[in-house]
């Protein structure tokens, strides 16, 4: 576990947060929260990310909107889709709008760890080279 891997959960479901940040926490990582995009653009300004949670729920903008801002802002972190919906429909519209995953709530801590555990890797922390790096 590397402590200095830090996480972003954006949703303005309280109980997400909390449910999402006890999952990040049993990983080893840090995880600050918040409830909207704009908070989300400010602490983005502030520290670095190995990746985003996002709600699709957001009250000050749509998914697509919310996974490009937080892609681009972030250097190309993975954003990864929390959702109410557990539908084919909804996973699908999380990946079209640029979503490294998507995650159903309540999160499964199994499956919600292996999907950050493969976003860990997909954007390693400075200085520490990924196994499926060449």
């Amino acid at each position: 576990m590397f402590n200095s891997r830090h996480v972003l959960i954006v949703s303005s479901n309280l109980l997400q947060r909390e449910k999402t940040e006890e999952i990040v926490g049993r990983m080893g990582l840090q995880s600050i929260s918040c409830a909207s995009l704009t908070d989300a653009r400010t602490r983005i300004e502030e520290q670095s990310f190995q990746f985003v949670l996002c709600s699709d729920d957001l009250p000050d903008c749509n998914l697509r909107t919310a996974v490009s801002v937080l892609t681009s802002s972030t250097g190309g972190a993975p954003v990864i889709v929390l959702s109410h919906l557990a539908e084919w429909d909804a996973y699908m519209r999380a990946l079209s709008a640029g979503a490294f995953d998507y995650i159903a709530c309540p999160p499964d801590p199994v499956e919600t760890e292996r999907i950050l555990r493969l976003a860990l890797a997909q954007n390693p922390p400075p200085g520490r080279v990924s196994r499926t790096a060449a």
